[in-house]
């Protein structure tokens, strides 16, 4: 690993950080993250995470398309989750 490549967050620590307090979130979050783990950078494995910090209401709004998300890099994310659920 080079001094300009960050470190990949593990996949274990982003699976414990998608458990929701709701099923439909889970099923969501969970299923992106097995599905696309291994294509996403450094840098959209960072994205996630910080998306995982957002409101249970406010992303499963975002996610389902009832509220406008709120940055151009959560929105380009979210996107890439609804595309591959």
């Amino acid at each position: 690993m080079t001094m300009t490549q960050e470190p990949k967050l593990k996949k274990g620590y982003l699976q414990w950080r998608c458990r929701r307090g709701t099923k439909e979130l889970d099923v969501v979050l969970n299923r992106f993250l097995d599905n696309q783990y291994d294509d996403l950078t450094s840098s959209e494995l960072q994205q996630f995470d910080e998306l995982l910090n957002t409101q249970d209401t406010i992303l499963w709004y975002w996610l389902s398309k009832q509220q406008e998300v709120d940055s151009q890099e959560h929105k380009d994310l979210i996107a890439k989750i609804n595309a591959k659920n």
